[in-house]
């Protein structure tokens, strides 16, 4: 039977396996196994962290020794197993003792022996120097990162796995120009409609190896992480575990700050979406709230109960319900009551497109912004978008200079350099700039979310305004034209008493809040002496609150007045719901 010479060889970066590290171990225990008269067996690990990586290597090791397949391991210094005095004494006990396999190191190859007592006191005395080692190296690797901070390095690796889309070369990140085409896709994907699924699919079908995992294939939570990370606006962090600070450096940008912008809430909306349990398509869903604060959320139930007898439940409802059941959290919610989802949909359709066909100000501004301007507007806005851009990039510029100041001074407070008092006062008013950077970063991202929402007005007027009504029998593109119009609606319970002089709820009302001030503009003649005649054109409300209406389905005699109702909303009768309505 042949017996092997298992060669287990690690480095610590993925940039030491371009050296020749891991052909020095290989080379030395190559000559080793010839020299014992054993096979040779390579076990590459790579570039992995003995501390922050999955190391599979280590992994098939462990499962082959329990397996009885290594009898003899080679490893060319402690630290290539591990840097941690518990998993060092862990695997002596647990693997090489308990299955007593000879233990090889050096490149001599001395075979420590585990029977005697003083070689297992040597082996734990040197696993434990090892970990001081490593603790001395990391303390020095955090002064030598504080110290690039302080000089304001840019496109620095701090160490740690190189983030998707880079790559790093003597210690600077930059573009890689492959996988960073992948993060685009990721980021282009969402806002083309996309599931993160679907996006993992075609990640895993182009072989496209991830980061981190232990499949080598794609998960949902690390394409989300990565949706969601500001790295790839160039705002990379650093987090000093014995300052306990965080720190924000600049790093070359892969996506622009609107597209991040435009993917986080699109990724907002589809959570929405999710909490609200909501697996099918509704109209309004993604636009109503209730008053108590919780979303609206929907159920479709369509089936046969076992007596034969069909039923058909297609409700909107608010969400609080659902919270007290599975989280035990106590709603105060008023509305009891659930929403026929179509009955629903019918009466804020016929309530919107009345409004909106009766504004003048939409009219307006389809002549003055589509068709006399055509495409200025649109190009007025992509400059718009790129000055803002523009300051975050500086505000970011100043926020990372902020931050090297702090370091400083922290460093300084930490070695005993300066006087605490005085450094104290000076970090305190340091601290409150980087606020006021932050606060103005977030101020200038919600200027272009406004910038985006007008680019997505402009299209839309495109698209609807020259009839600003909706003809479209298609769900989908219905949604869109809605999307151009709402910005949300406040779902409101309405109560009065039955005939027992019990108060209940009665029904719902609406207010709708628009994108424009469109409801009750108005139009006037200014001037009817000039030709042509000039006119004016004044805003109304943004806000519209319909009158009570009940949108369930009753039994007897109230369902009856019910359906002559809901046909009323379906043939588009609204001229009393929408006259008797009050505007804010």
């Amino acid at each position: 039977m042949t017996e092997y010479f298992d060669c287990y060889i690690r480095v610590s970066t993925q940039e030491q396996t371009k050296g020749f590290s891991l052909d020095t171990q290989e080379e030395v225990g190559r000559k080793l196994a010839k020299e014992k008269n054993l096979k040779f067996r390579l076990r590459n690990e790579g570039g992995r962290s003995s501390t922050i990586h999955y190391r599979p290597i280590l992994e098939e090791l462990k499962d082959d020794i329990e397996k009885g397949v290594v009898k003899h391991l080679w490893i060319y210094d402690r630290s290539r197993l591990f840097r941690n005095l518990n998993d060092s004494l862990f695997f002596r006990k647990d693997y090489l003792d308990k299955f007593k396999v000879s233990f090889y190191e050096g490149v001599v190859g001395n075979e420590v022996n585990f029977d005697s007592l003083e070689e297992k006191l040597s082996y734990d005395l040197i696993s434990q120097l090892q970990q001081y080692e490593n603790e001395k190296r990391s303390q020095k690797s955090k002064q030598g990162k504080r110290h690039l901070l302080q000089q304001g390095v840019s496109n620095r690796h701090y160490g740690g796995t190189v983030l998707f889309g880079y790559k790093s070369e003597n210690g600077t990140l930059s573009i890689d120009e492959e996988k960073s085409k992948w993060v685009l896709f990721m980021f282009e994907s969402i806002l083309d409609g996309k599931s993160v699924m679907e996006i993992k699919n075609t990640l895993d079908r182009n072989g496209i190896e991830p980061p981190r995992t232990k499949s080598g294939l794609w998960n949902l939570g690390s394409i989300q992480k990565m949706l969601s990370n500001r790295a790839f606006i160039g705002e990379q962090k650093f987090f000093d575990k014995e300052l306990k600070e965080e720190f924000v450096y600049s790093i070359e940008p892969i996506i622009s700050r609107s597209t991040f912008l435009k993917v986080r809430k699109e990724m907002e909306r589809r959570l929405k979406v999710q909490d609200n349990n909501k697996k099918h398509f509704t109209l309004f869903g993604d636009y109503m709230d209730c008053e108590c604060g919780q979303s609206i959320g929907s159920e479709v139930k369509v089936g046969v109960r076992k007596n034969g007898i069909k039923y058909d439940n297609q409700n909107y409802y608010c969400t609080s319900k659902t919270r007290k059941w599975k989280y035990g959290v106590t709603s105060n919610c008023s509305n009891v009551r659930s929403m026929r989802i179509e009955l629903t949909d019918d009466f804020l359709l016929t309530n919107i497109e009345k409004i909106v066909s009766d504004s003048n100000l939409l009219k307006e501004r389809f002549k003055t912004d589509i068709l006399s301007k055509k495409n200025e507007f649109d190009e007025d806005l992509k400059q718009q978008t790129k000055k803002l851009e523009e300051k975050c990039k500086k505000l970011i510029k100043r926020q990372e200079e902020t931050y090297e100041n702090i370091i400083i001074m922290e460093t300084d407070l930490l070695q005993g350099r300066s006087e605490k008092k005085i450094t104290e006062g000076i970090l305190k008013k340091l601290k409150s700039e980087l606020e006021t950077y932050k606060e103005e970063i977030k101020k200038t991202e919600l200027d272009i979310e406004s910038t985006a929402e007008e680019r997505d007005w402009v299209n839309w007027l495109k698209q609807y305004g020259d009839e600003l009504k909706t003809k479209i029998s298609d769900e989908k593109n219905k949604q869109d034209w809605l999307k151009g119009l709402i910005k949300k609606i406040e779902v409101i319970s309405d109560y009065g008493f039955d005939r027992e002089n019990k108060e209940v709820q009665l029904g719902h009302k609406f207010n709708i809040t628009f994108h424009l001030k469109v409801v009750r503009d108005k139009f006037n003649w200014t001037d009817k002496t000039t030709n042509p005649w000039q006119y004016e054109v004044k805003e109304g409300s943004n806000k519209f609150v319909t009158e009570n209406i009940n949108l369930r389905q009753g039994r007897g005699k109230k369902k009856l007045l019910n359906q002559k109702f809901d046909n009323e909303v379906k043939n588009k009768h609204s001229s009393e719901l929408v006259s008797d309505s009050r505007v804010n």
